[in-house]
């Protein structure tokens, strides 16, 4: 008989790992499942709450008119709804609900988060003083609240509270109603973005009048005045500059036109499972160049050129995101007694160089570079800043044919150049790297955008990273980083050791 248990003794004995094995795969699989949909987690919860808040409106809206007179949990819900705020705060409620639900679907998009919770908290507000509007409108009366009239059980615990700071006098009712009223009204307005839309009302009408009344006031009368003199109206200064900018001589106007540029269509290589998914990562806005801010700016180069004798000819320009590059071609100047340009000597670059402040002044810009001449170009370039510019975001780099055609693992994105072209490298390729710039100057961008572009394409078991800041500003979010050797080092006496 023992002989005969020794077998099965074995067979548990090799069963065991093999049953530890298998669960342990579960485990992965499961993991990785939950990890792939975490990626459409928002996406998820929008819809869930789209689909709940559409079930929910119809359950109140059947529920209001005795179609339904049960259900498994809908139904109670909805009596929660009525018996806490009422059947307008309901209705606000579940609204709210779908708006969160469109929130989540679009939270790719920046603009949606820039004074989104300013908003969701003045509509809260709104909400409550509504409700509390509603209940000192019905008489604030307990029987009401607890059949969920007016604003609900939440609406008279607030009226209660306004009659315990203002009174319930005749007077203290009343005054109770205008600043419940004015709270509410203001808070709506405010959340939906109402203001910017009234105030660019006064506005315009405000301007509209301002204008009229100029040109009444203004408007040239007969006088005894010589025949060569003429009355012009009265312009303000803002009018009077606007006009003499637009005043060009037609020799130096041009008629460039901004062809549409079209980045690479190239298939990129497949993306590896386990690195980040670039949809992290922001959309890049594209945005329409003002062709006549580039017309009026070459235009005024050649002509502040001429006002100081110098030849020169615009022949073309590159969009950047922050500024735009003139082609300026220097011109000849005709020899004495000789009235053939081509005959005479060429303008000296340094000529053109030496403007530069003169230039800026003329073209009302901050800064301008001159690049005498561009390299392998028989032309100087003038760079002037855009009206507009626009941010460059790192997602577009990674996706552009010229970053992946590098192909390297420690391959890095370094941004957009003079004429908006994306400009990668290979760090393996640099003995060093020096980033070096002025305060403000986009030193600290730079690097963050190095370290992304770095952990976005290698895995933490192909690259691993040391960082040290001393100055624990710019490189302490970047702990908890699975690349990270240690975490970010900061102690001065420590950093040798690392």
């Amino acid at each position: 008989m023992s002989k005969e248990r020794t077998p099965s003794k074995r067979g548990s004995e090799k069963k065991g790992p093999v049953d530890a094995e298998q669960h342990t795969e579960w485990i992965d699989v499961g993991i990785n499942f939950v990890l792939r949909l975490r990626r459409f987690s928002w996406d998820v919860g929008g819809l869930f709450l789209l689909a709940f808040a559409a079930i929910s409106l119809l359950a109140l809206i059947g529920h209001s008119s005795g179609a339904w007179e049960s259900g498994a949990w809908i139904i109670p819900w909805v009596n929660l709804l009525l018996g806490l705020f009422g059947v307008a705060g309901s209705v606000i409620s579940i609204l709210s609900l779908a708006f969160a639900g469109v929130v989540m679907l679009n939270h790719h998009r920046e603009e949606i988060w820039g004074n989104i919770w300013k908003q969701v908290i003045t509509f809260e507000v709104a909400v409550f003083a509504l409700l509390a509007l509603l209940s000192v409108a019905g008489g604030v009366s307990p029987e009401y609240a607890e059949q969920g009239m007016y604003g609900g059980k939440v609406g008279y615990g607030l009226a209660v509270l306004a009659g315990i700071i203002l009174g319930t006098s005749g007077f203290s009712m009343l005054l109770q109603k205008l600043l419940l009223f004015t709270a509410t009204a203001v808070g709506f307005i405010y959340s939906f973005g109402l203001f910017g839309i009234v105030y660019g009302w006064l506005e315009r009408t405000t301007r509209e009048r301002r204008s009229a009344q100029v040109e009444v006031e203004h408007t040239p009368t007969v006088s005894v005045a010589p025949a060569a003199e003429t009355i012009e109206p009265i312009l303000p200064a803002a009018e009077k500059q606007k006009k003499r900018r637009e005043r060009l001589p037609a020799e130096f106007r041009k008629n460039f036109r901004v062809e549409e540029k079209t980045e690479s269509a190239s298939e990129p290589p497949p993306r590896d499972d386990r690195l980040p998914p670039l949809e992290l990562l922001s959309i890049e806005k594209a945005t329409r160049p003002d062709e006549r801010h580039i017309n009026q700016a070459a235009g005024l180069i050649e002509k502040t050129l001429a006002d100081f004798g110098i030849a020169a000819k615009v022949v073309g320009f590159q969009i950047g995101p922050t500024v735009t590059q003139f082609a300026v071609e220097p011109g000849y100047r005709p020899k004495a007694g000789s009235e053939d340009e081509e005959n005479g000597s060429r303008v000296r670059v340094s000529q053109i160089s030496s403007l530069r402040r003169d230039l800026a002044l003329a073209l009302s810009a901050e800064r301008l570079r001159i690049q005498a001449p561009v390299p392998g170009q028989p032309y100087i370039g003038i760079e002037v800043p855009n009206s507009r510019s626009y941010d460059v975001r790192l997602r577009p780099i990674l996706e552009n044919e010229t970053f992946y055609k590098v192909d390297a693992p420690l391959a890095i994105g370094l941004g957009r150049d003079v004429s908006g072209q994306v400009v990668a490298a290979d760090l393996a390729r640099m003995p060093h790297l020096l980033i070096a710039g002025t305060t403000g100057s986009g030193k600290s961008v730079c690097i963050a955008a190095i370290t992304i572009c770095l952990v976005m394409n290698n895995t933490p078991e192909d690259l691993r990273l040391v960082m040290i800041d001393p100055k624990m500003v710019e490189l302490v979010p970047f702990n908890g980083l699975p690349h990270l050797i240690g975490k970010v080092e900061t102690d001065l006496e420590r950093i040798a050791t690392v």
